[in-house]
């Protein structure tokens, strides 16, 4: 008796498996499953850490650049604030390429690997430049201080455009002795002259030096970078927006196939 009534429920389970719909119940089970599954992947809010990450590098960027500023020209050094906001730079261009490296592994759509290269290689080189800048500009501004002395001990003709000459050179133009004119120019004393001529000449050497740096490259390459994120934002909603519908419609299919499937069953 067991035995057939054993026989009888596997009949019954075979029979309404073979049914095609059953095979539409679980085919509309998986795609509900399915839905759910993209519905819940992260990548709007990831690329929304990865626009707020380089927009931050961009402010930092141009406040790393103020400070350089003040290097520049002698005013408020801070050496621990130029120090930590190249290290800030730094930190950020070498965290970003690493999170791209992750997020490409396990098959998260993420920028170009040259594109990311190109935007740490500039940040990197951006960072050193500075920082030999900012060593190099504290020393040249001591010699200034001590060419200054000197030229406060000759008189006020020779003086006064030497003076000039001096806060032009503060200020990283790159300026000579020519302009003084060749009869002022030998009225200076030799030692002073001597000073004067090698200062010129690293302030020439550390304005190519601050246009190495002092350029918005990095800054057009996290705008590539943040366009590419704003772009994927912009799909991902999209799609995100797609899904309700899709998911109400399998939902309303799963219902009526179910009711089929139980409909039929009992005829």
């Amino acid at each position: 008796m067991l035995e057939l009534k054993n026989k009888s429920i596997a009949d019954t389970f075979n029979a309404r498996i073979r049914s095609p719909w059953a095979w539409v119940v679980l085919a509309v089970a998986i795609g509900l499953t399915i839905l759910f599954y993209f519905s819940q992947k992260p990548q709007i809010i990831m690329y929304s850490r990865y626009i707020k990450t380089l927009s931050d590098y961009q402010l930092q960027e141009s406040y790393a650049l103020r400070g350089m500023e003040r290097v520049r020209i002698g005013f408020g050094i801070d050496t621990v604030f130029v120090q930590a906001q190249t290290m800030t730079l730094r930190e950020i261009a070498v965290s970003f390429a690493r999170e791209m490296d992750d997020i490409q592994r396990i098959g998260i759509k993420a920028p170009s690997r040259s594109t990311v290269e190109r935007f740490e290689r500039e940040v990197l080189a951006k960072v050193s430049s500075m920082r030999r800048y900012a060593a190099s500009r504290h020393q040249w501004l001591e010699k200034l201080q001590a060419v200054k002395i000197q030229a406060a001990t000759l008189p006020a003709n020779i003086q006064i455009p030497l003076q000039g000459v001096l806060d032009s050179a503060r200020a990283g133009y790159m300026i000579g002795l020519a302009g003084l004119g060749d009869s002022l120019v030998n009225a200076i004393p030799d030692s002073t002259k001597e000073a004067l001529f090698s200062l010129l000449q690293e302030n020439e050497e550390q304005t190519l030096a601050w246009n190495r740096f002092n350029n918005e490259l990095a800054v057009m390459y996290s705008e590539d970078l943040i366009q590419f994120f704003q772009s994927q934002n912009i799909e991902e909603m999209s799609l995100k927006s797609k899904i309700p519908m899709a998911f109400y419609f399998l939902t309303l299919v799963l219902m009526l196939s179910t009711f089929f499937f139980i409909f039929r069953s009992k005829l």
